[in-house]
């Protein structure tokens, strides 16, 4: 910081001509600042078109190349680009950038002008000014990867680019004082340095300064779409969902988790059909919580965003969630809104970053309450297919009780030759026909749809559920994760005042509730890689990795204003006022500072008292005006400083003399010699005067 805001400041007016002439950017701080600017774009470009990614790397390397022309060929023109040509190439990338992504005031959109804005700047870069500002520009757009993603994989990705940074700005400073340049790894040594020092100071500041009342990255919902359960469904979308890795939510539990038959994670009801389609109504209030005798359980879960108003909970939510999560955040984005009247839990805005919430469930597979209005709607007879409500009027007549019917249906998928698969057949006009009486091959969403068809025809109100059933415990973390393939439809039907579930799918495939998704369908069938029994060592490295983004995130990204001030409370650090908490602060801060700049002291004290003597004397003179070239000997660049200033010529020549002797000569090694000779040298530069007189002595 101290360097950039250097690099910033007007030389004085009597040196100004000079000043500018110096501020032009030599080819290796041109260079540095291009290292910078790739180190902070390579995290990006996953996150981005791949046109966008091309061009902004392209630009960076058409400089690179620029720069190598003008170092071949030192008496030529340097190259340069007009800047009217860079205004109009900026224009038309953000034209392009808005028709690529259809809109230009979001989040991506910015980021991936950004991306390619650098890259101009880059190719226009000449004086220090702009060094300084493309830092700037660098540092900023090394933070736009973490509003994609937040784990520790994002920050050990930016770690290169904040050494850049460092190398940067050395470079920068060093050639604004007319110093030169240090090697690549005695920047980066320096920089890693800096870093190690600073990092108890941020530590203790992460865990005692007051946290922020919203999440540090929390943003407003971008445009860009997200992968998960939707509220409508029809033939194929579960399946399709299944084909998915990725991760829906995580969930801990408090005791042993329940058994893999009883975790039914409810998620959007759908109840309007059309023939082929099933969509959920909109969420209304009127839900009941479940009450009364059953396995209970206890858990948190860490929802990641779907851009959706439903949370997820094992069926039946026994007690209204508690956010973890600030007032400001509970009662604005994500904020909680209650449990509908269908008995999913819903918030008031859609949760478009990870939310953790706690609550408790009782494992029951019936739940009672329903309005008129609910059972009218989830009665009515469904359109089409009439081979299915052929079928289901000829069974009715044969059972005229509603449980005997729906045993009998659940009979007849488990004896008819179903089979349950990711890879159905595509179905037409009547797909529940052609599935029911054609193809008898689907997954899920199938057997759900069919089975509450079959039930509405009959006259027994039923309806989709959708959500996830299953999961899996993670052996390193000891938490559970449940993933888009663990997607899954099931059924619910009013028997007996009440509603109870209903899995078409366990009556088919029962290894699918019991053991999982690999278990239940064809080897042929594209199960992914984390879904099946015998990953092997990859999948074993996945949930590794899992399990390390898993604590960094409840640890670190989660560590919200609530987790501080219960670790607070562990510490006991309550019973300080914060006065006495901010000085202890102070003091720690400062005796950390001091410890620091003790062992530079002492390592500085241990090194060679003459190689300290001769550096200090070279920035001295640097700053003078006479900076020394890293090929020039001692005895040489002696002389040229006596050429200079010709009064001291006697103790310039001692100078020079001394530290050759030292570091060169035979005498170095016999101590009483040396001894004289390092206080010849000290007291030669002794003699002469400070930076500035030596500067006005020297006009």
């Amino acid at each position: 910081m101290a360097a950039l805001i250097s690099a910033w400041r007007r030389p004085p007016a009597a040196g100004r001509a000079a000043a500018g002439a110096a501020s032009t950017l030599s080819a290796t701080q041109i260079g540095a600042l291009g290292v910078l600017l790739a180190a902070a774009q390579l995290p990006l470009v996953l996150h981005l078109p791949l046109w966008i990614a091309g061009f902004g790397l392209l630009l960076v390397a058409l400089r690179f190349a620029l720069l190598r022309r003008d170092r071949l060929r030192p008496y030529a023109k340097p190259a340069r680009i007009p800047a009217w040509a860079l205004a109009i190439f900026a224009l038309l990338i953000a034209i392009a950038v808005r028709k690529s992504y259809g809109y230009f005031l979001g989040r991506d959109p910015c980021v991936a002008f950004l991306f390619v804005l650098v890259g101009i700047k880059y190719l226009e870069l000449r004086t220090l000014r702009d060094g300084s500002l493309l830092v700037c520009l660098a540092l900023f757009l090394l933070v736009t990867p973490f509003f994609y993603d937040q784990s520790i994989v994002a920050g050990l990705a930016a770690l290169p680019a904040i050494l850049a940074a460092g190398a940067a700005l050395d470079a920068l400073s060093r050639g604004e004082h007319g110093l030169p340049a240090r090697s690549w790894r005695a920047t980066w040594t320096r920089t890693a340095a800096l870093i190690a020092q600073g990092l108890p100071i941020a530590a203790g500041l992460f865990l005692l300064f007051p946290r922020l009342a919203s999440p540090l990255w929390g943003l407003p919902a971008d445009h860009a779409a997200r992968s998960g359960l939707s509220d409508r469904m029809a033939p194929g979308s579960i399946s399709e969902l299944s084909l998915s890795d990725a991760v829906a939510f995580r969930v801990d539990f408090d005791g042993p988790p329940p058994p893999r038959a009883a975790r039914y994670w409810r998620g959007p009801v759908l109840s309007l059909f059309n023939g082929r389609e099933w969509r959920a109504l909109p969420p209304r209030a009127g839900g009941r919580l479940a009450s009364g005798d059953g396995p209970r359980v206890s858990y948190s879960v860490t929802l990641e965003p779907n851009d959706h108003r439903w949370l997820f909970a094992l069926d039946l939510p026994s007690a209204l969630p508690q956010i973890d999560a600030d007032p400001a955040l509970r009662t604005s984005a994500g904020g909680f809104a209650g449990l509908s009247g269908d008995g999913q839990l819903v918030t008031r805005l859609p949760v478009t970053q990870p939310l953790r919430y706690t609550l408790q469930s009782i494992l029951r597979d019936r739940h009672p309450g329903a309005s008129r209005g609910d059972l009218a709607i989830d009665s009515q007879p469904p359109p089409g297919n009439p081979g299915s409500v052929e079928f289901a009027r000829e069974l009715r007549s044969r059972h005229p009780d509603d449980r005997g019917y729906i045993t009998a249906v659940l009979k007849w998928f488990r004896d008819e030759p179903f089979h349950y698969t990711l890879a159905p057949p595509l179905l037409g006009d009547h797909p529940v026909d052609e599935f029911l009486f054609d193809t008898r091959s689907g997954f899920c969403e199938h057997y759900a749809s069919a089975f509450v068809v079959l039930l509405r025809a009959a006259g027994i109100p039923a309806r989709v559920v959708t959500g996830y059933q299953g999961g899996d415990i993670n052996p390193r973390g000891g938490y559970m994760i449940v993933r888009q393939s663990d997607a899954h439809a099931w059924a619910e039907a009013w028997v007996d005042g009440q509603w109870q579930r209903f899995d078409p799918t366990a009556a088919v495939a029962p290894s699918r509730i019991e053991r999982g998704l690999s278990s239940a369908v064809p080897a042929s069938d594209p199960v992914p890689l984390l879904a099946r029994a015998d990953g092997g060592w990859l999948k074993g490295v996945q949930l590794a990795i899992d399990a390390i983004n898993y604590q960094w995130r409840r640890n670190v990204i989660e560590f919200n204003r609530d987790r501080q001030r219960s670790l607070w409370r562990d510490w006991k650090l309550d019973a300080f006022s914060p006065w006495q908490i901010v000085a202890a602060v102070l003091l720690a801060v400062l005796g950390w500072a001091g410890a620091v700049l003790a062992w530079i002291a002492a390592r500085r004290t241990r090194g060679e008292r003459a190689v300290v003597l001769w550096d200090g004397l070279c920035r001295r003179l640097a700053r003078a005006g006479l900076p020394r070239p890293p090929w020039e000997g001692p005895i040489a660049y002696a002389q040229r400083a006596a050429q200079r200033w010709p009064q001291f010529a006697i103790a310039f020549r001692a100078i020079g003399e001394s530290f050759a002797a030292l570091r060169y000569g035979s005498a170095s090694a016999r101590t009483p010699e040396r001894t004289a000779l390092i206080a010849t040298l000290e007291r030669a530069i002794d003699v002469l005067p400070s930076p500035s007189a030596l500067r006005a002595i020297g006009k």
